[in-house]
């Protein structure tokens, strides 16, 4: 068992996430930018999911692993869990 287990004698603690729906360019709220398009940043203007066609998608937390290791914002489709960066 590594050091960090065994040292680690904190209560476990878990987090929710809540879904709420974000009104207006969801491009100019991330970045701060007014010339980026949907088109650019996800292939298309309807931001259409390429592995099942919706376009439903959830922003994931910067804290999220995806987002730090990646170092950009990345999105989930609600549908199918398909991952990309916005």
């Amino acid at each position: 068992m590594s050091n960090a287990i065994k040292m680690n004698k904190n209560k476990p603690k878990f987090y929710k996430a809540v879904l709420v729906e974000i009104k207006g360019n969801v491009l100019e709220e991330v970045y701060q930018s007014k010339s980026l398009t949907m088109a650019e940043r996800m292939g298309d203007p309807n931001a259409t999911c390429p592995d099942c066609g919706e376009n439903k998608w959830w922003l994931q937390p910067n804290e999220g692993c995806a987002v730090r290791e990646g170092g950009k914002p990345y999105c989930e489709c609600l549908n199918c869990g398909y991952q990309t960066h916005l």
